[in-house]
């Protein structure tokens, strides 16, 4: 068992960096698969248990699966009652599973050709380890049971096995577009748009804030921004293919290529995302300079009809969504291109996404090809599981400091985090010391920009030392206070005071 797992070990590590190149993981396949085959009652409740860690634990049950295998094949390798093809069968059937089934289940999102590569190098490499170490390993049996020696056959027919699967690798080459994607931009690169009407302005960083240690930058770095989707395998667009179609209930339907979107007029605006799923005080959100064309810009070209209801939009792998034509023609509705004065990353949508004011995350679609104007309300991938369909940003605020543990010299220890609320801005934070008895007013920061979380600070001189719970909330730019009743991200957001037991010790 010990050397199927071990061979199995040297497979996936060769699958792995042959999927480097731009070939999907062969773990990533099957778990794409598990992932689009997995019904809505299965799945909501899994996220909602596991939420970020949710897409890791798939990968790493897949990762067991294959190295189970290993461990069976290894394991029949050296028994002499079982027959060749059955031991040949047996290794190849998470590497035929994670092929057949991307294209059964995911076949939007999994590239065939490249599919098939990763895989059959992947089982090339576990047939010739564990051929590799048959010997070994026979010999041990045959030291144990010496009446029943493994065939000497079954090293060749693991090894022929295994030179089939590689020209299988070999063959299909040819037939990939691997060599033109690898070879395209993957986004991320430095850039500035071409035809800039409106940039964005941003108010001066408070010097009380800024310099704080622990507290959220207010623009986040693209590495650090955080990234939530349906699939494990990104898109990967070759950007000369790429066309942005727009069409559906419009008197004048067009396409438009990378290059010619960057030839319309752009727009600049600091706008938050923020996940639906984001629990309060959670990390699933993020600021960013985006740069794009306004979506309104792109329908009045198409000029849409008076049945006009929806805008849906299609992601290159597949996923959809949608939100009503009238907010498809606010201003600050963008196609955005650039992400922080860089074109956006692949892991954030490259080579364009939607971005749409007061809306979670998951109605931003990422890697857009598709934007149709539609008579009806179109229900989109995650309106299907259950999810909002108006997913309007809930009022939220954030304590990032001080940590559990704060060092108290007998001074002023500072409170310090963000708010957020959409597109209605955030016009008053208060903070508790005491657990929600009393409130105070805390300092706000100017707000980077109008679709921008905002940073805020208090002044606390605690009374002792010890465990303190600490509170924060928020008041929207409407001047509605959110809402102190806790509820979980499903369906609608979550909702709730965000509260952080501080242990003050004096030093």
């Amino acid at each position: 068992m010990l050397v199927g797992a071990l061979a199995m070990f040297f497979a996936l590590d060769v699958s792995f960096l042959v999927s480097l190149a731009g070939m999907p993981f062969v773990a990533d396949s099957l778990g794409q698969a598990i992932i689009d085959v997995l019904p809505g009652w299965v799945s909501i409740p899994l996220i909602e248990l596991l939420q970020y860690w949710a897409k890791w634990l798939l990968i790493v049950g897949v990762v067991a699966l294959f190295f189970a295998d290993g461990a069976i094949t290894g394991l029949l390798a050296v028994a002499p009652r079982r027959r060749d093809a059955t031991v040949v069968a047996v290794a190849v059937v998470p590497w035929v599973a994670s092929v057949v089934l991307a294209q059964l289940f995911s076949a939007s999102k999994i590239e065939p050709v490249t599919s098939v590569i990763d895989a059959a190098a992947g089982a090339a490499t576990f047939l010739v380890s564990l051929a590799f170490v048959l010997p070994s390993a026979a010999a041990q049996a045959a030291a144990a049971d010496p009446e029943r020696p493994p065939s000497p056959a079954r090293r060749r027919a693991l090894l022929g096995t295994a030179g089939l699967a590689a020209l299988v690798a070999i063959a299909a080459l040819p037939l990939s577009r691997i060599s033109g994607i690898a070879a395209s931009t993957l986004g991320n690169v430095p850039t500035a748009a071409r035809r800039l009407r409106a940039k964005a302005s941003l108010a001066a960083a408070d010097p009380a804030i800024d310099p704080l240690p622990g507290i959220t930058p207010r623009l986040t770095e693209n590495e650090a921004h955080y990234t939530v989707d349906t699939t494990l395998v990104k898109p990967r667009v070759d950007i000369a293919a790429w066309r942005l179609e727009i069409a559906g209930e419009v008197e004048q339907p067009f396409a438009l290529s990378y290059d010619e979107l960057l030839d319309l007029e752009a727009v600049e605006q600091v706008h938050t995302l923020e996940c639906i799923s984001n629990y309060v005080g959670g990390d699933l959100i993020s600021t960013a300079v985006w740069t794009g064309v306004p979506l309104r810009d792109l329908l009045a070209r198409a000029k849409p009809k008076s049945t006009a209801f929806d805008v849906a939009f299609t992601s290159v792998d597949g996923y959809t969504d949608s939100f009503p034509i009238a907010k498809a023609m606010e201003a600050r509705t963008l196609v955005a291109y650039l992400m922080n004065g860089r074109t956006i990353p692949q892991d954030h949508g490259y080579p364009a996404r939607i971005l749409v004011p007061n809306i979670y995350g998951m109605k931003n679609v990422k890697w857009v090809r598709k934007i149709e104007v539609v008579s009806y309300d179109f229900l989109g991938y995650w309106m299907q599981q259950g999810w909002s369909d108006s997913a309007v940003v809930n009022t939220n605020t954030r304590i990032d400091l001080p940590g559990r543990n704060a060092r108290w010299d007998g001074g002023v220890l500072t409170i310090a985090g963000i708010a957020y609320a959409g597109a209605r801005g955030i016009s008053k934070v208060e903070v508790s010391t005491d657990g929600g008895s009393s409130w105070s007013a805390a300092s706000l920061e100017p707000m980077a920009g109008d679709l921008s979380w905002r940073r805020w600070s208090f002044g606390w001189t605690p009374p002792k030392t010890g465990s303190h719970r600490l509170v924060a909330r928020s008041t929207d730019g409407a001047g509605n206070t959110e809402t102190p009743i806790r509820r979980p991200p499903f369906p609608n957001g979550s909702t709730g005071y965000h509260e952080v037991d501080v242990n003050v010790q004096r030093g």
